[in-house]
């Protein structure tokens, strides 16, 4: 894991505090404030979604809905007499049984007659409903028609149908068991009447004991029997439909739909959901850095500086650095060395065995356009006034756009370098005013392969030879997220500098802090580049001080002026560091 950079002193205060990343800001954004910053889109979105709900419920055909509600006892567990002891299973359970029989096609097909045949079988099953309470064991009847007679009729009918359909069918079942008792009964007479006539026909007249007690028990057993049957006669005739209670239907005052109302409001807040879902998800996932405060919610290092947008000189190179020092972007550059140099020291003692004398610095950037060879080498001839001497490298040896910049020869270079070609043979000066102490190493001879030569020993060969020579080392590495050569450059380096151009998406620093988590060199901190702010702060500021009376020049000021920073902050001390103490 990549080891965290120690906040940089940077000159403007910034930087010096404490960052957290992501994670521990809550996504770095309030939903409350994100939403209020585009409340406008929410309202009219809302208002939009609140009115087509108006006219989709507008456009729906006039329904009206109508329910009856009975209270239903299981005919089977209830009795008149209460000697007659049922035993009540699971009440809720005929309830719901009751429920599911109510759109039976029997008891609809009672219905159909009962409404003279206004609505087929089909017709009622996509009309009627019957819900079941547990607690209150009762049925509600639910029908929905275009008219509110008609529902109110259709829910009543559906009910009596039921009661009638439940009425017959236990009106069978007690006939079927008291046809049994009857003939049980006629059986029982049959016997009492032998049983009479065997005692009648004793020669003594003395009855028998056996008799007597067999005619007793028949005459006791048909007086069960018949008392039996009487109460099924009755319990049917009192509960044969097993409806306690029946509330019938009334005509509803208003229908059911359309009801343009609920339609808005419904519209309304699905509006309300889906534009907010909407507008978070832009701020969260499509978040870009347009604040140089912004990439380090996502990075967890500080700020090093930000550098305004700038017009290139009159001879066409982007070298504020050089041609106008004293510049808001010449300033910024110069700020830079400062912020490094504090971040330099810093890593140096909190990671003494990472920061190797904080020599060498891979510049990267998330991707290209982001201005990283431009900021490599505007800082490289900021570096070069501290009377050090520094060497910037050319590492991306796919696009060379430093060596274009800096107008020096393709060879022999880095990859030159790496073959064992001597130092002085690669170097090349910048032809400025004031840069004796800045060497330019081009990317060299064409690579077949370009990543295998960065994780081989050939670059660390070339890195470790450039060591001895030069005090500062800075490398201009490819976009981190474009070609593994970056991830290699940086394994060798000491530190590693991020730029950040302005609008880079915030999704694509994540990934970027992802990556150099595995490389395991300290993120010094990132450069905010072509910020929009910093022109007015440095006119407002630097200008006010006098830095900006000075004519614009052709060519840099001369070595020692403007810009000078402490050789110390730097790592080991530059050429002349006795004489400057």
């Amino acid at each position: 894991m990549v080891r965290p950079a120690l906040p940089g002193g940077h000159p403007s205060g910034e930087g010096n505090e404490p960052v957290e990343t992501d994670s521990a800001v809550g996504g770095g954004r309030n939903l409350a404030g994100v939403l209020a910053r585009r409340w406008h889109l929410l309202l009219a979105v809302t208002v939009a979604f609140g009115a087509a709900g108006v006219l989709l419920s507008s456009l729906q055909s006039t329904l009206y809905t109508s329910t009856a509600t009975m209270l239903l006892n299981d005919p089977g567990s209830t009795s008149v007499f209460s000697q007659n002891n049922r035993v009540i299973v699971d009440p809720s359970r005929y309830v719901r049984g009751q429920a599911s029989y109510l759109t039976s096609t029997e008891v609809l097909t009672a219905a159909t007659k009962i409404l003279h045949n206004r609505l087929s079988v089909d017709e009622l099953r996509t009309r009627v409903s019957a819900t079941s309470s547990d607690q209150l064991e009762q049925v509600m009847v639910t029908a929905t028609e275009p008219t509110a007679a008609g529902a109110a009729e259709v829910a009543n009918a559906v009910c009596q149908a039921y009661r009638e359909t439940v009425r017959s069918s236990a009106a069978q079942n007690a006939k079927s068991t008291t046809d049994e008792l009857d003939q049980t009964i006629s059986r029982l007479r049959d016997s009492i009447s032998e049983l009479d006539g065997q005692l009648a026909s004793t020669k003594d007249g003395s009855a028998d004991p056996a008799l007597s007690a067999a005619r007793q028990a028949a005459a006791t057993q048909l007086l069960t029997v018949q008392s039996r049957a009487d109460e099924i006669a009755v319990d049917t005739a009192t509960y044969g439909d097993g409806v306690q209670m029946f509330e019938e239907a009334k005509q509803p005052s208003s229908p059911t739909q359309p009801r343009p109302s609920v339609g808005g409001v419904v519209g309304a807040f699905v509006g309300l959901l889906l534009a907010a879902t909407v507008v978070w998800w832009r701020a969260e996932y499509r978040r870009k850095a347009d604040e140089k405060q912004d990439p380090a919610t996502v990075l967890g290092v500080p700020l090093l500086g930000d550098v305004p947008e700038f017009v290139p000189s009159a001879g066409g190179r982007a070298l504020p650095a050089a041609y106008e020092p004293s510049s808001p972007a010449g300033e910024a550059y110069n700020f830079l060395v400062e912020s490094i140099g504090f971040a330099m020291a810093a890593t140096a003692r909190a990671w003494p065995e990472g920061g190797a004398g904080g020599r060498v610095i891979a510049v990267t950037s998330p991707r290209q356009g982001d201005g990283k060879t431009v900021t490599t080498l505007n800082l490289a001839i900021a570096m070069a006034r501290d009377d050090r001497r520094v060497a910037v490298v050319d590492g991306d040896e796919r696009m060379r756009g430093l060596t274009r910049l800096a107008e020096v020869p393709d060879e022999p270079g880095l990859s030159d370098l790496g073959a064992d070609v001597p130092v002085d043979q690669v170097l090349r000066s910048l032809d400025l005013d004031s840069t004796e102490g800045l060497d330019v190493i081009a990317s060299g001879a064409r690579l077949e392969d370009p990543a295998s030569f960065f994780r081989t020993g050939r670059f660390r060969g070339a890195v470790g030879r450039l060591r001895g020579h030069a005090d500062i080392i800075i490398v201009d590495s490819p976009p981190l997220l474009a070609v593994s050569d970056a991830a290699a450059i940086a394994a060798q380096a000491d530190a590693v500098v991020l730029i950040v151009g302005r609008g880079t998406p915030l999704r694509v620093l994540a990934e970027v802090r992802h990556r150099l988590e595995f490389v395991g060199t300290p993120l010094l901190g990132y450069v905010f580049n072509k910020s929009t702010g910093s022109r007015r702060r440095y006119g407002h500021y630097g200008y006010g001080y006098g830095y900006g009376q000075q004519q614009a020049r052709t060519g840099a000021l001369p070595a020692g002026t403007a810009g000078r920073v402490p050789d110390q902050r730097l790592g080991s001390g530059g050429r002349h560091a006795e004489a400057n103490r």
